[in-house]
């Protein structure tokens, strides 16, 4: 999380990812309301050099609860205990081909436009 001091007062700035390389090069991403939103960002900043993002928060079975919101656990499909958006998807992770593929089926649709 971004917390930005001045003075006497803290003002929360946003939720900001950063991937470090190999060669040393940073890749960040951020987003002033959501921390699944900034994951997607820095997914797209990585497909960008065609590097995949893979982790648990990317998945379609992702899902945050009310009060988990913007902490980064959640849940994982079927599975009952929390984890964090950035493990690793569990074995029986489901069919990530499918989800990629709804994913960019999505993307390309002109909803509402003439």
């Amino acid at each position: 999380m971004g917390i930005v001091e001045t003075g006497r007062s803290r003002v929360f700035a946003g939720y900001f990812f950063r991937v470090r390389l190999a060669d040393d090069e940073q890749i960040t991403a951020e987003d002033g309301s959501s921390m699944i939103a900034a994951l997607w960002r820095l997914a797209r900043n990585l497909s960008a050099r065609g590097l995949p993002l893979q982790c648990a928060g990317m998945s379609g079975q992702w899902r945050e609860s009310g009060l988990s919101q913007n902490t980064g656990w959640g849940y994982f499909g079927p599975h009952q205990q929390p984890m964090h958006m950035l493990d690793d998807m569990p074995e029986d992770g489901g069919d990530e081909a499918l989800d990629r593929a709804i994913r960019e089926a999505v993307d390309g649709m002109r909803i509402g436009l003439a």
